[in-house]
């Protein structure tokens, strides 16, 4: 495992997608999202995604340099096209439009199409609460197999359907909720195999639909399960129907991610002060704070809270990265031409852990 200074990676990073034919800003703007990714702890949607998003901008299912723009609205809704640009940079204009939308009329709602892979969508769920915004984010509606069985079911039938939430929380801070509606995300799966580990039981089935822990099983047919059981599968229904609904299917690129991604934003003030909300949203997370840990625990944390912590220890001591990670985004880099090295880095904290 090698660790790597936050601001070199984003160096790295944008060097890279520039060399892919980004422009300089929207390099930027891939590069600090992939590495925010890594700095709050999850890597499944950090810099590993590199190689794959270099691999899609060469089959052509990636535009680089293209821009989202709205191309349908009302005072409450707005239909983005991300027009099959990087995901990241369409999901952040949607967000902002949603947040918009939503503090100038209370409540909005916005789909996003033509948009590839949006990365972790505690993101923009984020974003949005720091706009004083309460946001629901889901991707789903793909209309294909996907990765993942139903309930009671051993062949593949559904995404892995993310959904996330944030909410402004005061002083700053916000409630984050943010999971797939499989026992695993995809991505996950993707750090541990690069780890060599195994995976926890209740995750996956093979292609024969016997329980696996070994992450390459779901790389040739396996497939991963929902969590908690019927409870994960209904909620993967609602994403996937959310998704289905609200995107114009026929805008999607067949070639492409064709799940729809959708945005509902609600003003946290469009029924009291804001003030007020944030108050109490801190009373409540206040109450759940001072509730004794079970045994096990040191204490009781509230959704976003572990995200925070990982990011201020990340920023201080550096990323962790498995060297065959490290060693796939070099080899990319090195097929645009440019030069990431290890000793690119300046020391501390870049080294073995």
């Amino acid at each position: 495992m090698l660790t790597l200074d936050p601001a070199h990676l984003r160096d790295a990073s944008q060097r890279i997608f520039e060399a892919a034919g980004a422009p300089s800003e929207v390099a930027a703007q891939m590069a600090e999202f992939l590495v925010e990714s890594n700095l709050v702890g999850h890597d499944s949607h950090g810099v590993i995604r590199i190689p794959a998003y270099l691999q899609a901008i060469s089959d052509g299912l990636i535009v680089p340099d293209a821009r989202p723009e709205v191309t349908e609205e009302t005072a409450t809704s707005a239909l983005v096209d991300g027009k099959d640009g990087f995901g990241h940079i369409a999901a952040a204009f949607a967000t902002d439009v949603a947040a918009r939308k939503a503090r100038e009329s209370k409540v909005a709602v916005v789909s996003v199409v033509r948009c590839n892979h949006i990365g972790r969508l505690g993101e923009w769920a984020s974003r949005a609460a720091r706009q004083g915004v309460v946001a629901i984010v889901t991707v789903g509606g793909g209309g294909g197999p996907g990765i993942a069985a139903p309930y009671g079911g051993t062949a593949r039938a559904l995404g892995t359907n993310p959904i996330s939430v944030g909410m402004p929380a005061g002083e700053g801070e916000e409630l984050l909720v943010d999971f797939a509606t499989t026992a695993m995300a995809e991505g996950k799966v993707q750090v541990a195999r690069a780890k060599g580990a195994s995976l926890p039981p209740g995750v996956l089935l093979d292609r024969e639909g016997h329980p696996s822990t070994n992450p390459e099983d779901l790389y040739s047919g396996g497939m991963l399960l929902p969590f908690g059981g019927h409870k994960g599968y209904g909620l993967a229904l609602v994403v996937e129907l959310l998704g289905a609904a609200l995107t114009p299917g026929q805008r999607h690129n067949r070639g492409a991610r064709s799940g729809g991604a959708v945005i509902i934003a609600v003003d946290a003030a469009a029924f009291r002060p804001l003030a007020e909300f944030e108050a109490a949203a801190m009373e409540a997370l206040g109450r759940v704070k001072a509730i004794p840990p079970a045994p096990g625990f040191a204490e009781v944390l509230v959704p976003g809270e572990p995200e925070r912590r990982t990011r201020a220890e990340r920023l201080r001591t550096g990323i962790p990265l498995p060297e065959v990670t490290w060693h796939e985004i070099v080899d990319a880099a090195r097929g645009l031409g440019v030069e990431v090295q290890r000793d690119h880095f300046d020391e501390p904290p870049v080294g073995k852990l």
